[in-house]
């Protein structure tokens, strides 16, 4: 059997060895995988080393290891937002960024009416969702 018809028959086999092999190869376990297909396929060591690398630059990679589809200036961006959003700030009971800040005029105005009494002074943010001020 050519090292081709292994691999085709690996490819479309549904039992355990295309399985165990993916497992030992996805824990860097090459030697594991060479003895998998030696026992499969009952051939010598130097046909399953091969098999073993031509299954794992073409069966393997292509299905376990990701592929990114975005250029590197798609991530950059991606990346910039990304940290723009952890940058927000979230209101404490409900999460969300619908937020405000509190302007110095109405702690102003808060203080004048209820006097040492008024809280708001001591707020930074209203949450538009809920209206916790904190």
């Amino acid at each position: 059997m050519t090292i081709a018809e292994m691999l085709n028959t690996l490819d479309n086999a549904t039992d355990s060895p295309f399985y165990d092999i993916c497992h030992y190869l996805s824990n860097d376990n090459f030697n594991d995988a060479v003895i998998c297909i030696k026992d499969y396929f009952k051939c010598d060591d130097t046909t399953a080393k091969a098999v073993c690398m031509d299954f794992k630059t073409t069966i393997y990679d292509d299905l376990y290891k990701p592929h990114s589809q975005l250029s590197p200036t798609e991530i950059a961006h991606n990346n910039a937002i990304a940290q723009e959003w952890q940058n927000k700030p979230k209101c404490p009971t409900c999460n969300s960024t619908n937020l405000k800040k509190i302007s110095a005029t109405s702690k102003v105005v808060n203080t004048a009416v209820f006097g040492m009494f008024g809280t708001k002074r001591f707020k930074q943010f209203h949450c538009n969702n809920c209206g916790y001020e904190w």
